[in-house]
């Protein structure tokens, strides 16, 4: 009796692997884009319940990214009405620069999305700089640094600006620092020569100053490597390096 039973479950199997195999469309007589049609139709009906769910998850995620940045872009010109207003008021108002930077600072610290860091950050720098607070105003240039990556000009002017600010409060280190990425951002480009030439210059000076003689020579030479036609005015910067 088990071997009746398992012979025609064996039967069974092997009947649905036939009819699995079988092409049921073998004997159409009609186009082959409605025969495409009738194996697409006939698909969905055996797969509905997976095709939906993919097609609902789809539509989700559809709405989820679209909603974001919809969400995104709101919060973006809301918050350039109200960065805009602050600035506005400044000027009508002739706010004196620690009321200047108190908005300022308070608007990044209640609008933290990240949308105008940037400008909110380069004002800041300025502002300090007019108050002679050197370090907070070259924190606020390194900040906008690294927030970028191009245009690489833009990037090491960030941090040139910055190693300034740094050379102004007598802090070495990091003036070298910044000048470093100056540089470096600046070493294979021909367009900018001369701000190319004062940020090795710059570079090789600290460096000489802080002792490290072998990476004072490599920069001034780049310094000096330097080709220039008469409107890039590098003859300051060339005489500088030479002493």
């Amino acid at each position: 009796m088990d071997k009746f039973v398992k012979k025609n479950i064996i039967d069974k199997k092997r009947e649905e692997e036939l009819r699995a195999h079988q092409d049921e469309f073998a004997d159409f007589q009609g186009s082959t884009a409605e025969l495409y049609f009738l194996k697409f139709t006939h698909f969905l009906a055996r797969n509905r319940k997976n095709v939906f769910l993919i097609l609902g998850t789809i539509v989700i995620v559809l709405v989820s990214v679209i909603g974001y940045f919809e969400y995104q872009d709101h919060r973006f010109q809301k918050e350039t009405v109200l960065l805009e207003d602050i600035i506005s008021k400044h000027k009508k108002t002739n706010a004196p620069i620690d009321t200047q930077i108190a908005d300022l600072e308070s608007f990044l610290n209640s609008n933290n999305s990240g949308n105008m860091d940037l400008r909110v950050w380069k004002d800041l720098s300025r502002l300090y700089a007019e108050k002679g607070n050197w370090e907070k105003s070259a924190d606020y240039l390194e900040k906008a640094g690294k927030k970028i990556d191009t245009p690489k000009e833009m990037k090491a002017y960030y941090f040139y600006l910055a190693g300034n600010y740094r050379d102004n409060q007598a802090d070495s280190k990091k003036a070298l620092e910044n000048y470093k990425i100056a540089s470096t951002l600046l070493d294979n480009n021909s367009e900018v020569k001369s701000f190319k030439a004062w940020a090795f210059y710059h570079t090789g000076r600290l460096q000489l100053e802080t002792g490290d003689k072998p990476g004072a020579k490599l920069s001034l030479e780049k310094v000096l490597k330097i080709d220039a036609s008469e409107s890039d005015n590098l003859e300051e910067v060339k005489l500088l390096t030479t002493y």
